[in-house]
């Protein structure tokens, strides 16, 4: 069985939540463009989500709660409510995270951690073009009830660095700001996937700028 932490840790780093099919309408580099011009005002983003965790070995679901703080252009503090009881701190220097048995870090270039939670990011508060590089991307809605998005791997090699060697499949949906992200859903394989759903998110209040780097 797997401890909280460690699947706390697997969620998170996994993890990072109306019809207009995308071959009738505006093809995807359209709507990331929207993405990020709706976004450039945004300097904050915070609020609370559910975490559900499917793993094939367990029999049941593991829900988590938690809450996410964002400060662009780089800085994301991701938090998970007891009884994981584990935060976690991404910035330009790497990830961190902290919980009731113990605390770590991972210099950026911990390529497949760095670049699944590089990719929560930009699908949470930055620019979602990004994603072009490692992603093959589908619009499955747009609409005035908001945006939805599929992502493939541009590769399938398991041993290659990056988020292809964690998740199979990504899909990700926005409120129609196409600011706040509603949903975020990360296929791993057959049985193991990471559903995020967003509570209310506020945009641009103040958050303290020492609460976004590990203590220490």
């Amino acid at each position: 069985m797997l401890s909280l932490s460690r699947r706390a840790l697997l969620g998170a780093s996994a993890a990072l939540l109306l019809p207009r099919m995308a071959g009738a309408g505006e093809p995807p580099a359209g709507v990331l463009a929207r993405i990020a011009r709706a976004r450039a005002s945004v300097r904050t983003l915070q609020g609370p989500f559910t975490q559900t965790r499917t793993i094939g070995l367990l029999a049941t679901d593991v829900r988590s709660t938690g809450s996410l703080a964002l400060v662009r252009p780089d800085r994301l503090r991701w938090r998970l409510d007891p009884p994981d009881d584990i935060t976690f701190w991404v910035g330009p220097e790497g990830l961190a995270y902290r919980s009731a048995h113990g605390q770590g870090r991972l210099p950026a270039t911990s390529a497949r951690i760095a670049g699944t939670l590089q990719d929560l990011h930009l699908l949470l508060g930055g620019d979602p073009s990004r994603l072009v590089d490692r992603w093959s991307l589908t619009v499955l809605r747009d609409d005035s009830s908001g945006v939805e998005l599929e992502a493939l791997p541009l590769t399938t090699d398991a041993s290659a660095p990056g988020p292809s060697a964690v998740a199979r499949r990504l899909r990700f949906a926005l409120a129609p700001d196409l600011v706040r992200p509603t949903r975020v859903l990360l296929v791993e394989g057959d049985r193991d996937r990471t559903t995020i759903d967003f509570g209310e998110l506020a945009i641009n209040a103040p958050i303290d700028e020492s609460s976004m780097r590990p203590p220490g």
